[in-house]
């Protein structure tokens, strides 16, 4: 019974797949614009075999031919992934009229037994003085062959702002407008934009021809690159122009008898003529940002939110763990500089991390920038983070606006010492466990006198006075000498360097065994550090790599190994913070520390 379900499970599973990325699709393709007069396509698309059309009804164009039906299908096999293509079509070549709307009403197809129909649509009917420019007229002012005519084709460089201030973000559009047709592109330049941080957002590989108004007059229009631009400077700032030649087709005609078909599939013949555009220069006029801007402007412009957290709530001592300041919003994002973060003074913190999670759009850069701030508690209590505070620049409301954060609380637990590096001081001592030290005496209740004068009138007793006098001594003397001992911290840290890491590297080995790559680099890394900052005796406040790697150079280290060692420190701080793609290299890290380790300790 249970695989019978387990069958239906798995067979609706497949038809929902199927159902999903399988799906049918059977669409209109038409232009949004046309001339009154002009001779266009309507195209009605499947991407699976069409058992049977049925074809919509057209108002306010005449239909010249079709249905025309036809067929691609294509097989591409990329890194081993093959895909495949199906599409069939019918399409109608009509002729507008002088309406000023055709209506196209919807198509029907049978497919697969099931009936889609396509949309309704509606297509705007312009009228012009002249017939839409299927060539252009030659002008007289050509320079090596390169001719000008802005009114059939031309390049722009469109801007949403020309005032701004310092750090907003500014939307640059480049499209080419033509009423000609064009055979090919070549010496194609990109503005240049002096002054400003910019970036692609739209690059389209292949382009893309639609209609587009502009005035009173029709193009056919192509996106050629969109950018997203911030000022990085204030000032009337220029944007050289963009520059692109143009390979135009000039239609000779023929003198023979031509048809409606001849006109629209085009059975003329053609003379290339190179046409160079430019878009001119474009000035944009950037305001300084006002002055006095609070301490916590981090060069924020747009509307900016903050979210403060801590990745845990409590935890041990000597275990890691990150201040996380989320800015999210929309404006110079990328830009933006690292909050001020001022983190208890028992708290050992490390380089910020920062992360972007952020897209370039028509409106502008949206998204979050996200700084990490990684630290190791080493003592134990209730610590209070303060609050954050980071002021950005308002563009709508036209003022700097501070964000505060509430105070964070952590609470810290005792941890293992052996877990972090020892911070050793001469006021700090060695405390033995005297609750296992001490066994329980039973006292007696009840003692006669025969007993007390047997035992003071003894030889025993006196025995035992003299052998306690003497392990007394014994005992005073071992203190005095541990004592000694102990308060020698130099001496106490060298003695324990090799033994706290060895222990450190077998914990290191079993996380290698049961491949923790986190924890295994978190173990090597504090057996690392821990040897140099005992077998040393470095301060905690002077453990910095150029300390340890002049300290080890000093007492007669090879350069090349002292450079593996820092190197190997480097590699360790890193994946415990960015562990992707580490385990790898796991067990040769192992070997190089325990090699390392094992040097040292025979010259040092």
């Amino acid at each position: 019974m249970n695989r019978k379900i387990a069958i239906l499970v798995f067979t609706i599973l497949l038809l929902s797949i199927n159902k999903i990325y399988g799906q049918i699709t059977f669409e209109i393709d038409v232009p949004k614009m046309v001339y009154q007069g002009e001779r266009f396509a309507v195209k009605f698309v499947a991407n699976a075999k069409i058992d049977n059309f049925n074809g919509p009804s057209f108002s306010g164009a005449t239909v010249l031919a079709g249905p025309s039906p036809s067929t691609m299908s294509s097989v591409q096999i990329v890194n081993g992934k093959r895909t495949s293509q199906y599409e069939e079509s019918y399409t109608y070549i009509l002729q507008a009229g002088d309406q000023n709307v055709i209506a196209i009403s919807s198509a029907n197809a049978s497919i697969s037994g099931k009936q889609y129909n396509s949309k309704p649509v509606t297509i705007e009917v312009v009228s012009s003085s002249s017939t839409p420019a299927q060539s252009y007229q030659r002008e007289e002012n050509q320079d090596e062959g390169i001719t000008y005519n802005k009114a059939d084709l031309f390049l722009n460089l469109s801007l949403n702002k020309t005032k701004v201030v310092k750090g907003e973000p500014i939307i640059a559009t480049l499209k080419l407008y033509t009423r000609s047709n064009i055979a090919g592109f070549e010496d194609f330049k990109l503005p240049i934009f002096n002054g400003f941080w910019s970036q692609d957002i739209e690059a389209p590989n292949n382009i893309s021809f639609t209609t587009e108004k502009v005035g009173d007059q029709i193009y056919r229009s192509a996106l050629l690159r969109r950018f997203v631009i911030i000022p990085q400077q204030s000032g009337n700032l220029t944007i050289e122009p963009a520059e692109l030649v143009c390979q135009v087709q000039i239609a000779q005609r023929g003198t023979r008898g031509r048809s409606i078909f001849d006109d629209f599939f085009g059975d003329d013949t053609y003379s290339m003529e190179r046409k160079r555009l430019s878009t001119g220069r474009k000035n944009i006029e950037v305001s300084p940002l006002p002055s006095e801007a609070p301490n916590s402007f981090g060069g924020g412009v747009g509307k900016i939110n903050m979210n403060v957290k801590l990745a845990h709530d409590s935890l041990k001592s000597n275990q890691a763990t990150s201040l996380i300041v989320e800015l999210a919003g929309s404006g110079n994002l990328n830009l933006m500089e690292q909050p001020k973060v001022i983190l208890p003074s028992d708290f050992e913190s490390y380089d910020v991390k920062v992360s972007n999670n952020f897209s370039n759009t028509a409106q502008g850069v949206t998204g979050k920038r996200v700084f990490e701030y990684p630290f190791i508690p080493r003592g134990e209590g209730v610590y209070q983070i303060e609050p954050i505070e980071y002021s950005y620049y308002d563009i709508q409301q036209k003022k700097y606006v501070t964000l505060t954060s509430e105070p964070k609380e952590l609470k810290v637990l005792k941890g293992d010492v052996s877990q972090g590096i020892i911070v050793s001081s001469t006021n700090q001592r060695e405390v033995g466990n005297l609750g296992e030290d001490i066994r329980y005496i039973k006292n007696r209740t009840f003692l006669s006198e025969k007993e007390k004068n047997f035992i003071v009138s003894s030889l025993f007793y006196y025995l035992i006075i003299v052998l306690v006098a003497v392990l007394a001594f014994v005992a005073l003397y071992i203190l005095k000498q541990r004592k000694t001992f102990n308060s020698d911290i130099v001496r106490v840290r060298n003695k324990r360097a090799n033994r706290v890491a060895n222990s450190r590297l077998r914990q290191a080995q079993t996380y290698l065994k049961e491949n923790k790559v986190q924890e295994f680099y978190e173990e090597l890394h504090k057996a690392m550090l821990g040897y140099v900052s005992d077998k040393l005796s470095i301060p905690y406040a002077q453990m910095q790599k150029s300390t340890i790697e002049s300290l080890l150079i000093s007492k007669g280290i090879d350069n090349d190994k002292v450079d593996e060692f820092i190197k190997l420190l480097d590699s360790c701080e890193l994946v415990r913070y960015s562990p992707q793609g580490a385990d790898s290299a796991m067990e040769s890290k192992y070997n190089k520390a325990r090699e390392l380790i094992s040097l040292f300790e025979n010259k040092l």
